[in-house]
């Protein structure tokens, strides 16, 4: 039996924000190969945007530039995080491309990977990508980007392991 405290305390809890998690994620299966596929959809940064996208195999966390530039896999990305001098660097796991795609590319498993983690449970205060050319782009976010990107990341590597097989 559920006691009427206990049911009460579950929704204060569920109240309080942050707490409570509006996951808005897209889900779409794969009319060929009946997959299905996680998307959070584009988020508006400061000069980019970002998606993430995952199915069962991996996580792609793609940055797309206003303007076009020039990625490899030498090139990477300093993430700084909000409150502190920690930072994260992480190299572009995508192909070369000039279009301004910047790919952040993790293996998705029943746990979280480390890096992918921290970017989703600390809020990113900036980002600095250094282009094929050595020419750093910086994206800065503002406090609801850095919300509403923290929240995004956050449902999706809880949504995430789920899509295993």
């Amino acid at each position: 039996m559920i006691r009427p405290v206990f049911v009460s305390a579950l929704l204060l809890l569920c109240s309080i924000p942050g707490l409570a998690q509006d996951c808005n994620l897209i889900k779409e299966t794969d009319p060929f190969t009946r997959q299905t596929r996680l998307s959070t959809g584009f988020i508006e940064l400061t000069g980019a945007s970002l998606v993430a996208d995952a199915d069962s195999k991996e996580i792609d966390i793609m940055v797309t530039f206003k303007t076009d530039r020039c990625f490899d896999d030498g090139c990477t990305a300093m993430v700084y995080f909000a409150g502190g001098k920690q930072k994260l660097s992480l190299r572009n796991g995508g192909t070369m491309n000039c279009e301004g795609l910047f790919h952040f590319i993790f293996r998705n498993g029943p746990t979280v990977n480390y890096q992918l983690k921290k970017l989703a449970t600390l809020p990113i205060s900036h980002m600095v990508f250094t282009d094929r050319n050595e020419k750093p782009i910086p994206v800065t976010l503002s406090a609801q980007q850095q919300e509403k990107l923290q929240q995004a990341l956050r449902c999706f590597t809880d949504k995430a392991p789920t899509l295993l097989q």
